[in-house]
């Protein structure tokens, strides 16, 4: 029987994902194990969790492993993993299991959507880069963030580890941010701003100056004016006409 030569690079040979195991079985969890299937990006081979809250041995349809013993429970797998948790008290929790999982010697895996834009060198880790984010030139990327839906990131950006960045949340360039910072939905922070070092910037909020650390911006709803009108009556505040300038 004669055989047929086969391309490395055809579409026609499989290749082989890397193998991950994804830290947490929150809602969280959830949201990226789709992510990444919805992208082909790794084979998921279970879930991890400490072992004070594994409830189940099986989540997704995948093992729950106690992450103590997850090297004994799991001892011939090349596997990477990934931390699942986003912004519970101002990322600290993400950042212990970071921090434990880089202790103990485990290798972490990036998340990062084919629809991102990322002009920078990635160096770092445990990074979720999600769909339409742009990363400019120059920008300095922490480990152990969280860049959700169309967010921006200017060029020259310093990020520091263990931050998050909400939907089309925006940083102008040359901005410095501090480490364990929160950025909420549709918050800007203006050029050349720093801010410190766990500091919490809520949806959004608009930053025009610097900001210490510890501190925190956020848009107050008893500014919002919120004024009734009739049915026919409110269809009259929003004619072409009436807004040419």
């Amino acid at each position: 029987m004669k055989m047929e030569n086969i391309n490395i690079n055809s579409p026609l040979k499989k290749q082989s994902k890397e193998k991950l195991v994804i830290v947490g079985v929150s809602t969280t969890a959830i949201q990226v194990f789709d992510f990444i299937k919805f992208y082909d990006l790794y084979e998921v081979i279970g879930f991890a969790v400490n072992s004070a809250y594994k409830k189940d041995v099986e989540f997704q349809g995948l093992p729950v492993y106690a992450l103590e013993t997850l090297r004994e429970d799991c001892p011939d797998c090349d596997y990477k993993l990934f931390v699942a948790v986003q912004w519970n008290h101002l990322n600290r929790d993400r950042r212990i299991l970071y921090e434990y999982c880089k202790t103990h010697g485990f290798d972490m895996a990036n998340i990062i959507s084919p629809t991102a834009i990322v002009r920078c060198p990635i160096n770092t880790d445990n990074l979720y880069i999600d769909d339409n984010v742009v990363i400019m030139n120059g920008v300095e990327l922490g480990n152990d963030c969280y860049f959700k839906a169309s967010s921006i990131c200017g060029p020259n950006v310093k990020i520091s580890d263990h931050c998050f960045l909400g939907v089309k949340s925006m940083i102008g360039g040359g901005s410095s941010i501090g480490e364990q910072r929160f950025v909420g939905l549709n918050a800007t922070i203006f050029d050349c701003t720093e801010i410190g070092k766990k500091c919490l910037i809520g949806a959004c909020a608009v930053v025009k100056r610097n900001m210490p650390d510890f501190s925190k911006c956020a848009t107050s709803s008893s500014d919002m004016v919120i004024k009734q009108y009739g049915e026919n009556e409110i269809e009259e505040k929003l004619v072409a006409s009436k807004n040419v300038r």
